[in-house]
């Protein structure tokens, strides 16, 4: 037994692979969690970019918009595509008011609109849906 020993035992080779394969199975978790993260980021980047200008566009149609009932539009912005409706929800008119000329109560016809809007937004897989309530006044 005096031998003197040249190498690894079999015992050994299977603790090192074994520590050697949880450090890659764990490498490659934190990689993929990674490449998730920056995959959600580069996409809601992306629907920051885009979501600002259809706003404002929606917000002018209901401004500018005559029928009180409601409005549907679709289409393609950079990429994404969106399809969006507005109903009105709530309608109303300014206080009454006397007028000292004549003496009379003068009433207004409905001037405020509070509309609910419903947007989709969708590019390849992801889609993203919004509702919120929009309030537009002016003669209509």
């Amino acid at each position: 037994m005096n031998r003197k020993q040249h190498g690894f035992t079999l015992i050994e080779v299977l603790i090192a692979a074994t520590i050697l394969f949880a450090v890659i199975g764990a490498v490659s978790q934190t990689y993929r969690g990674a490449l998730i993260a920056s995959t959600k980021a580069t996409r809601s980047a992306e629907l920051l970019g885009v979501t600002p200008l259809l706003l404002d566009t929606i917000r002018f149609r209901l401004k500018f918009e005559n029928n009180t009932n409601s409005i549907t539009d679709e289409g393609v912005i950079d990429g994404f595509e969106f399809y969006w409706s507005a109903s009105v929800v709530e309608k109303g008119s300014p206080p009454s008011k006397f007028s000292p000329e004549d003496g009379q109560v003068v009433n207004f016809n409905d001037k405020f609109y509070i509309w609910k809007v419903e947007l989709t937004l969708k590019k390849q897989n992801f889609t993203k849906s919004f509702v919120f309530n929009e309030l537009t006044w002016g003669a209509m």
